[in-house]
C-alpha cells in the first residue's frame, strides 16, 4: 500500500497546511483527480444499478471499468510524485567537491528532475482520460446525481491543471532542450483539450438539470 494512504483525512490537511513536503503540489493534484474521478464512479454507479438506464448499460460499465482503472492509477502516482520530489532532494545535496562527484551530481538531477517532470505530466493525461469519460456520463448518467459529474469534471480539470504547473516549475532543471520542447507542447494539448471537455461536460450537465 502506497504510504500516503495509511493517513487519516485529518493528517492528510494537517500535511497539506504545514511545511512538510509531502504531499505537496503533485500529490495533492494527483488526490484531487482521484476525488473527482470518485464523483463519475459514484454516478456510474447508481446508473448501472438503476432499471431505467439498462439500455446504456454496457457503455455504463465500460465508462466504470476506465474511471477505476485510471483512479489506480492515480492513486500510484501521487506516491511517485512524493518519491520522485525526495529523490530530487538526494540528488541536490550530493557532494560537488571534485569534478567527478560533480558529474555525478548532474547526472541524478537530471534523472530526478525528468521524473519529476514526467510524472505530474501523466496524471495530467490520465485526467484527461476521465475528463472524457465526464463528458460521455453527462449524456448516459443518471439524471438523479448528475449534477456530481459537474462537480467530478471541474475537480478533474483543476487535478490536471495543477499537474501541469508541476511540470512546468520542474522543466528549468532539464538541460535536454528537445525533452522540453517536447514537454511543453504536450502540456499545452493536454490544457487546451481539457478545458474543450470541461466546457462541454458542464454544458451537458446544466441541460440535464434543467
Amino acid at each position: 500500500m502506497h504510504k500516503y494512504l495509511k493517513w487519516s483525512v485529518d493528517e492528510l490537511f494537517d500535511r497539506a497546511c504545514s511545511t512538510s513536503p509531502e504531499p505537496g503540489g503533485g500529490g495533492v493534484s494527483a488526490m484531487t483527480g482521484c476525488l473527482g474521478s470518485g464523483m463519475l464512479m459514484m454516478v456510474a454507479k447508481i446508473t448501472a444499478g438503476n432499471n431505467k438506464y439498462q439500455d446504456v448499460r454496457q457503455e455504463i460499465e465500460i465508462l466504470i471499468a476506465s474511471i477505476e482503472s485510471n483512479i489506480e492509477a492515480l492513486k500510484s502516482l501521487a506516491q511517485k510524485d512524493m518519491d520522485a520530489f525526495n529523490g530530487f532532494m538526494d540528488a541536490l545535496s550530493l557532494p560537488r567537491e571534485t569534478p567527478e562527484q560533480v558529474d555525478l551530481r548532474e547526472e541524478k538531477k537530471q534523472q530526478a528532475a525528468l521524473l519529476s517532470a514526467g510524472i505530474p505530466l501523466e496524471m495530467a493525461r490520465i485526467s484527461l482520460a476521465n475528463l472524457q469519460s465526464a463528458a460521455e456520463l453527462a449524456v448516459i448518467g443518471s439524471k438523479l446525481a448528475i449534477s456530481d459529474v459537474g462537480v467530478g469534471a471541474n475537480l478533474l480539470e483543476a487535478s490536471l491543471k495543477g499537474a501541469l504547473i508541476m511540470v512546468d516549475a520542474n522543466l528549468p532543471y532539464i538541460r535536454d532542450k528537445k525533452l522540453v520542447y517536447e514537454f511543453v507542447a504536450e502540456r499545452e494539448n493536454l490544457a487546451l483539450k481539457a478545458e474543450e471537455l470541461c466546457k462541454l461536460t458542464l454544458e451537458r450537465v446544466r441541460s440535464r438539470m434543467n
